[in-house]
């Protein structure tokens, strides 16, 4: 099974605390196959933190990073 580690972001509006809303950055790693999360999906709530996060992820794994993020 075939997969890499894919950051996306950032998504307005992920997450919400009371009445503000703050931009979340998603890292995930994701099946080749299917596009489908096979683990848990990770908010980061500054670009950074989510390329630091994905970066660690895809080289613990040893698995090749997609990245599908802007920063703010």
């Amino acid at each position: 099974m075939n997969n890499i580690v894919r950051m996306t972001g950032p998504h307005l509006g992920a997450v919400t605390n009371g009445r503000t809303s703050r931009p979340a950055w998603k890292v995930a790693i994701i099946s080749c196959q299917d596009r489908v999360p096979t683990s848990k999906v990770y908010q980061c709530l500054s670009y950074r933190r989510a390329v630091a996060l994905s970066c660690n992820m895809a080289h613990d794994r040893k698995l090749h990073l997609h990245l599908e993020a802007l920063p703010r």
